[in-house]
C-alpha cells in the first residue's frame, strides 16, 4: 500500500473571520479540519508501520520462495551421473524440514561404477557425511548436487565439464540392493531440497533384453511414417568403440554424444520441439561405449544387451524423457509426427503395439 491517496487538509479557506466568534471559540469549520488531519495522520501511522513490519520480515525470512517445479528448470536436461539411470525411490520431502523423508532420488547403481558430471561446475566437497561417503558438486547453473556414496580424487575448487567423470560410486549405501543417492538444491540461500528427477526428464530409463527384439524389423504399411532405423555400422568403427573425433555433442544436451550428422539433425528437431513447448527435448541417453555397456550388463544381467551389440553403441540412438517416454502423450504424440521429418523415428518394436514397447528409445534412420 501507500499513502499516496491521503492528503493533508487545505486550512486557508476554512479560516475565515468574517463569522460572529467568541473571543475563546474555534470555528466548526475548523474543528472539523483538525478532526480530519488527526484521522488522516493516524492512518498514515498504521500504515507505515505496516510496510516497516513487511520489510522487516522479507529481510529476515526472505521472500516466499518459488516452487520447486519453477526453480528446478535448468536451460537443458543435465547428464546422467551414471548410465541407464534407472530411479529405484523417488523423491519424498518431508512437509517440516524436522521430519523424515526422502530428500532425493536413489538410483540403481553398483559399487565401483564411473560418477560422471550432470552438468559443468567445480567439485565443492568430498568426504564423508553422517559416515557415508559424500560428494558434492555446485554447477555453473547455481546448484548444489551430493552423491552418496561417492568417491572422487578431485580437489575442491576443480573444474569440469557436463558428461565429465568425477569420481565413482562408493560402497556403503542405504538401499536393499546397491544405489547411487542424489539429492539438488539451489546455492545460496536457504537450503530447500528439489526434486532431481526433474533435471534428468523424469526418467526412469529401463533396459530390456536384446533377445525379445525381433530378428527383423516390421514391414512398413502404406501411407504411415517409416519404423525403419538407420542404426548399425559405420565408419569401419565398431559397436562402442567409435573415438569421440568421429562424433559431436548435442548442443541441446551436454556431455551426450551421437555421429555428427545425427547431432546436427537432432538439435534441430530439439529446437522445433522448443518452440511448441517451450523446453528442449530432454535426452537421457545417446551414445554407450563399450565399457558403459559391460557396466550394465554387470548390473542388469540378462536384462542388459551384451556388449558390443546395443543400438546406443553405434551413436545413432537416444532415450528420452520430459513426456516423450509416455505413450499418448502430448510430447510423445508431437515426436510421432514431427520426427521422422528430421530423420528421426520410434521403431516398430518400441511403439506400443510391437514386441518391446519403449515409448522413450527412438533411433537416426540417415
Amino acid at each position: 500500500m501507500s499513502t499516496a491517496g491521503f492528503r493533508t487538509p487545505d486550512f486557508r479557506g476554512l479560516l475565515r473571520f468574517d463569522e460572529p466568534m467568541h473571543p475563546f471559540a474555534v470555528p466548526s469549520r475548523t474543528v472539523q479540519a483538525i478532526r480530519s488531519a488527526q484521522i488522516a495522520h493516524r492512518i498514515c501511522t498504521v500504515i507505515t508501520a505496516c510496510l516497516m513490519v513487511a520489510a522487516f520480515t522479507i529481510t529476515e525470512v526472505g521472500m516466499p520462495l518459488a516452487s520447486a517445479a519453477e526453480r528446478a528448470a535448468p536451460g537443458v536436461t543435465w547428464a546422467s551421473p551414471i548410465p541407464a539411470m534407472e530411479i529405484l525411490e523417488a523423491f519424498d520431502p518431508p512437509k517440516e524440514a524436522w521430519l523424515a523423508g526422502h530428500r532425493g532420488i536413489d538410483v540403481n547403481a553398483m559399487s565401483g561404477e564411473p560418477l560422471h558430471a550432470p552438468a559443468a561446475g567445480v567439485l565443492r566437497f568430498r568426504g564423508s557425511v553422517a559416515g557415508a561417503e559424500t560428494v558434492s558438486i555446485e554447477t555453473d547453473s547455481g546448484y548444489i548436487v551430493s552423491f552418496q556414496a561417492a568417491t572422487s580424487d578431485l580437489k575442491k575448487g576443480d573444474e569440469f565439464a557436463a558428461g565429465e567423470e568425477i569420481g565413482e560410486v562408493g560402497d556403503g549405501s542405504h538401499c536393499d540392493t546397491s544405489c547411487l543417492h542424489i539429492g539438488v538444491w539451489k546455492a545460496g540461500g536457504n537450503k530447500v531440497y528439489i526434486d532431481p528427477a526433474k533435471f534428468f526428464g523424469h526418467e526412469q530409463s529401463i533396459l530390456l533384453p536384446l533377445a525379445r527384439k525381433p530378428a527383423r524389423e516390421p514391414a512398413e504399411e502404406p501411407g504411415k511414417d517409416s519404423t525403419t532405423s538407420g542404426a548399425g555400422a559405420w565408419g569401419g568403427h565398431r559397436n562402442g568403440r567409435i573415438p569421440d573425433s568421429a562424433m559431436c555433442v548435442l548442443g541441446s544436451a551436454p556431455g551426450q554424444m551421437l555421429r555428427c550428422d545425427a547431432q546436427k539433425s537432432f538439435d534441430r528437431l530439439s529446437h522445433a520441439y522448443e518452440a511448441r513447448f517451450n523446453a528442449p527435448i530432454s535426452v537421457t541417453d545417446a551414445y554407450r561405449d563399450y565399457a558403459t555397456q559391460v557396466i550394465l550388463k554387470r548390473r542388469k544381467g540378462r536384462m542388459a544387451a551384451t556388449p558390443g551389440t546395443s543400438n546406443h553403441g553405434w551413436a545413432l540412438a537416444v532415450d528420452l524423457g520430459g513426456g516423450i517416454n509416455s505413450f499418448g502423450s502430448a510430447e510423445h504424440q508431437w515426436m510421432r509426427a514431427n520426427a521422422p521429418k528430421f530423420g528421426w523415428i520410434h521403431p516398430g518394436w518400441a511403439r506400443q503395439g510391437g514386441s518391446l514397447p519403449e515409448p522413450w528409445h527412438w533411433e537416426f534412420r540417415k
